[in-house]
């Protein structure tokens, strides 16, 4: 089984991933490496055995978590969202795996929110609502393919339980001043290897700016370095050098710290949100108001460094409010996040940044690993967030994500910028073009 949540461990290499359970008492180190390359490199999925997982991205993970369960020659394999981080040349790499498969006779359950995987993939399609079982379908009749403009709209009503006329909503027109102008980022790792080079552009308010590219095009890396994270006083700063200018409505300004990003007023919604984008093992109002007590503007706790006390009832209010907004299925406030869906852990993230009042929001896979019911309601959110003329930088490894939601395009290849289109002459194939070529 290929994990949803990725199961790895950060110190181990690739190789011992894939071999960890038939090591031997001596490991000839040599042979090991030499065996896993070449299990690899037919996968032609672009990673070195020796790599320890730590130094990966999420996508890179995702890429281990397959390629482990593949090692083991499994008769029956199932995929629980096994492309949430990929890019789309990953993607499509993963399909011709799979009709691999399929032609040795292996058995696959692929477990999947997206419907360009449904249709491309199934041969039946069960629908899962709740936890029952509310509706089956054959994507084949009499040997044909069934037309998908035919089954679509079945299987989403199916899903969430109503039907979806629009699944993204009507983009703000209403673009106003500049909110954030970045020029010549520039962020090195401690081995020297250039992260992102000379990254420049502009956002303005209720504008949503997309960030598409391949993986390791440096997307997170820009929500990082602008958010802090890399910097002197970050919490990945040592060894790190971030270099460049950042305007903030007009007014020049350094970050140091995430602290420093939150009180001028920036939001970040992290790739993955169980590992930097939720406390798991604390219950929803306290995730919702950690950022707010950071801000130096929060009501909960108004003192400008530290803590020194928290208006639980108002902290509790607050909460209420943000789970009644975004329509957050729990128990109660107090319920662990840990216990939530993904979807519903999602919008805890989402909610926790909008109680600082934002106005410029950073979106990294904001959708990753939830359901199409789930992502029409943050979709609705986003779109009513630029509407209130908050600035918002999206990156999405979904194609049609990107062209749904956003005014202009930018396009990254190896860390700098390659391209960028507005939202009347972006088309998938253009953006390919610039990520890979």
């Amino acid at each position: 089984m290929i994990h949803q949540e990725l199961s790895v461990f950060p110190e181990l290499t690739i190789a011992e991933h894939l071999e960890l359970d038939r090591l031997p008492r001596w490991i000839r180190w040599d042979e090991l490496h030499q065996r896993t390359q070449n299990f690899l490199d037919q996968l032609q999925i672009g990673l070195k055995t020796t790599t320890r997982v730590k130094n990966l991205s999420v996508g890179g993970r995702q890429l281990v978590e397959i390629a482990r369960a593949l090692y083991r020659n499994a008769r029956v394999l199932v995929f629980d969202e096994p492309t949430s981080a990929l890019t789309e040349q990953e993607v499509l790499r993963l399909y011709d795996i799979i009709d691999h498969l399929r032609k040795e006779g292996k058995a696959i359950i692929y477990i999947t929110h997206r419907m360009d995987e449904v249709f491309r993939l199934a041969d039946r399609i069960i629908v899962l609502r709740d936890g029952h079982n509310v509706g089956e379908l054959s994507t084949f009749e009499n040997g044909i393919p069934r037309l998908r403009s035919d089954l679509e709209p079945k299987i989403i009503t199916w899903m969430v339980g109503r039907a979806i006329q629009d699944i993204y909503p009507k983009k703000n027109t209403e673009i106003g001043t500049e909110l954030l102008r970045v020029e010549n980022l520039t962020l090195c790792s401690p081995q020297g290897k250039i992260l992102v080079k000379e990254m420049r552009f502009t956002l303005r308010a209720g504008e949503i700016v997309g960030l598409a590219g391949l993986l390791g095009a440096g997307r997170s890396e820009i929500f990082e370095a602008l958010f802090g994270i890399f910097n002197p006083k970050g919490p990945r700063g040592t060894g790190y050098e971030v270099s460049g200018n950042v305007w903030i409505k007009n007014q020049r300004l350094k970050i140091n710290a995430p602290n420093e990003a939150i009180k001028a007023r920036i939001g970040f919604v992290s790739e993955d949100r169980k590992a930097t984008g939720l406390v798991l093992n604390q219950s929803i109002s306290k995730n919702m108001s950690l950022p707010a007590l950071a801000s130096g503007r929060s009501k909960i706790s108004p003192g400008q460094w530290l803590v020194s006390w928290v208006d639980r009832g108002l902290e509790s209010t607050s909460s209420q409010r943000w789970t009644q907004e975004l329509r957050i299925r729990s128990a109660s406030i107090d319920q662990p996040v840990s216990e939530l869906s993904g979807g519903n852990q999602q919008k805890v993230v989402f909610s926790k940044w909008l109680l600082t009042e934002p106005e410029i929001l950073f979106l990294d896979e904001p959708t990753r690993g939830i359901d199409v019911g789930a992502k029409v309601e943050i979709y609705q959110w986003i779109q009513r967030l630029a509407g209130q003329g908050i600035g918002i930088l999206l990156a999405s490894s979904e194609m049609p994500e990107l062209l749904g939601l956003c005014h202009r395009l930018i396009v990254l290849r190896e860390g700098h910028l390659s391209a960028e289109f507005s939202k009347e002459n972006a088309t998938q194939e253009e953006i390919m073009r610039a990520a890979s070529l």
